[in-house]
């Protein structure tokens, strides 16, 4: 992926900038459901096969299929359909693995289309940008002044409920939203780097509103592997030294502030501590992280021991006969209520240490190569890929499902998004 030529000198046809445009949208469009944003994906998907990129596009899917990550994609998908065999729920197992598959292939097309004209990916950016900036000015106005818009966006009227956690999965596209956003303000023009900014500052905020704790955790995993990244590249130097400071001063403040804030609330509502509902003390005070997920992720691992090599099969964790449970000290949750809120656990119990070990060769491989182009290079939007990554499967081990179809497909948009520009000469001036 270091064809750093422009494939096409051409001015690019209407189709083409149509499925730039969409892709750089499709992200935000979160904030009006994950209809919409099927939607905006799968028309981006068709604007790109129907254009002139799409020969280009399936070139470069064959060309990554036979490279080493892309063997390494072939050989987990293998291990998981292997897995899916022996699941109860066969065509649920197999549904779950092809589908990934299928999005990682989107994602190489995208990134194909978009590296064949630096136009293209001055469109996408400033698309994201704007439906950046648009999507979280909406989403900030429905949390705090008016939660009506949120519901008469989505067609069910104007109507006095409160959000409670609604906007909590947006939220949580902070931590491969802003790697971009900061990527494209170093790329913009002055008045798209503005816009990028405030859109970045933005979308903290409504974390912070949320009360997002798995996205902070994705936040800390990216400024611990910025911080590796600069020691890997530059050794003991002075401005490493300032950001470990800098993470270290994070992780205490962060700290701090969840044992004030968690062991205030834990009080008011009498949650279990030190010894939760089962009698049994934590691996991890619950002011940290929940008593509700710690079992979870226990009862999890106890199913995971009866198929401990190919799991029980992708996505069929809540189908097992005990996962109905009432979970010990909330009983109005199941103890596996979708799935346990953890993807290396999911993935333990679902596709067994042979799943589990391809899709960490799979990862270790794919940050491993950026970490060598970064150290190489010093490029920016190798950092930012790697930050996507760490953000993404670092906020992944408290909230949603590996399997979950909007999740995945917004990882690998950002990824195409960060990856061409880490690809591609493209002009410092962007818009």
């Amino acid at each position: 992926m270091n064809e750093n030529i422009e494939l096409f000198k051409l001015p690019p046809s209407s189709l083409a900038m149509l499925f730039a445009s969409l892709i750089g949208a499709a992200i935000p469009s979160l904030v009006l459901g994950r209809v919409v944003f099927a939607v905006v994906v799968g028309l981006g998907v068709v604007a790109l096969l129907a254009s002139e990129l799409r020969a280009v596009a399936w070139q470069h899917l064959i060309k990554q299929i036979r490279s080493p990550i892309g063997i390494l994609v072939l050989a987990t998908l293998a291990v998981w359909m292997i897995s899916s065999l022996g699941s109860n729920f066969p065509v649920r197992s197999v549904e779950a693995s092809v589908r990934s598959g299928l999005f990682v292939a989107i994602g190489a097309m995208i990134y194909a289309g978009l590296q064949a004209n630096t136009l293209l990916l001055r469109w996408c950016l400033c698309s994201f940008i704007a439906a950046s900036f648009i999507a979280i000015v909406v989403a900030m106005i429905e949390i705090t002044a008016l939660p009506e818009l949120y519901w008469a966006l989505r067609l069910k009227g104007w109507l006095s409920i409160s959000l409670g956690t609604k906007l909590k999965a947006f939220s949580s596209l902070a931590v491969i939203v802003i790697p971009v956003l900061a990527l494209s303000a170093r790329r913009c023009r002055s008045y798209w780097s503005v816009s990028a900014v405030i859109a970045i500052v933005g979308i903290v905020a409504l974390v912070w509103l949320t009360y997002n704790r798995a996205a902070i955790a994705g936040f800390l995993c990216i400024f611990l592997t910025i911080f590796l990244c600069q020691a890997f590249r530059f050794g003991a130097h002075k401005h490493v030294v300032m950001l470990l400071s800098g993470f270290a001063a994070s992780c205490a403040s962060i700290l701090i502030w969840l044992r004030i804030s968690r062991g205030h609330y834990l009080d008011a509502i009498h949650q279990p501590h030190a010894s939760g509902a089962t009698g049994s003390d934590w691996l991890i005070p619950v002011w940290l992280v929940d008593f509700q997920r710690q079992t979870m992720w226990d009862h999890a691992l106890r199913i995971a021991e009866k198929a401990p090599w190919l799991g029980i099969g992708p996505n069929t964790i809540n189908f097992v006969p005990s996962a109905d449970q009432p979970l010990p000290g909330n009983e109005s949750l199941h103890i596996i209520p979708a799935h346990p809120h953890n993807w290396i656990v999911e993935i333990i119990a679902e596709t067994g240490a042979f799943g589990f070990f391809a899709l960490l060769t799979l990862i270790l491989f794919a940050i491993g190569s950026l970490l060598l182009q970064y150290r190489r290079t010093g490029s920016f939007a190798a950092l930012s890929s790697i930050a996507i990554m760490a953000g993404y499967w670092g906020s992944g081990l408290f909230n949603f499902s590996y399997w979950s179809a909007w999740w995945q497909v917004s990882f690998v948009l950002a990824l195409a998004i960060s990856g061409v520009m880490a690809s591609t000469t493209v002009r410092h001036e962007v818009g």
